[in-house]
């Protein structure tokens, strides 16, 4: 179900097309979630997203090496899935709560931990103010390269990014 809709998108998905993909009856879908709303959301909440959430090398700057190697082995189905709910949970508070609950915030749980360890370690002072920005640099650069490059997430763009902008924005010292 998640690679019909990374294929298609949130507005393009019907419930023929994933009776034929889940080989069931649209009735059988439909007794089970009312509208694709619905099912959207479950699907979300069965979906395996790229983790990141067991990463601690002992640096920040480590950490988010391996996250840039998870984003690019990830090849893009996260940004993809962002992408294609993008508009339809504009409209819908049901479907922003389920991608917010079951995808986004774990990743942010993670992201904030990072950062946490790399401050208790001094890598960054507590003070910063770009800490708070910390899950929007990083999740941005993985969601955005798309759109702005036109190819998927790749290690070594995303490298690149933390290491030249990230880091210096948090006044980074390697301990």
């Amino acid at each position: 179900m998640r690679e019909l809709l990374e294929e298609v998108g949130f507005e393009a998905l019907t419930m023929d097309m994933v009776s034929v993909k889940a080989r069931t009856s649209k009735a059988t879908l439909y007794r089970r979630w009312k509208h694709k709303t619905q099912l959207v959301a479950a699907a979300l909440e069965q979906s395996e997203c790229t983790r990141i959430d067991d990463i601690d090398t002992g640096t920040l700057a480590g950490d988010l090496d391996v996250v840039a190697v998870r984003a690019g082995e990830d090849g893009g189905r996260t940004a993809r899935l962002y992408s294609g709910l993008a508009h339809a949970i504009r409209g819908d508070s049901n479907l922003a709560e389920a991608l917010r609950r079951h995808v986004v915030d774990g990743y942010l749980q993670a992201l904030r931990l990072l950062l946490r360890r790399a401050v208790q370690r001094g890598e960054v002072t507590e003070d910063c103010p770009a800490l708070a920005y910390f899950p929007h640099l990083v999740m941005g650069a993985i969601l955005s390269q798309r759109a702005l490059t036109g190819s998927e997430p790749d290690t070594a763009c995303l490298r690149a990014y933390f290491t030249s902008v990230v880091l210096p924005s948090l006044d980074y010292r390697p301990r």
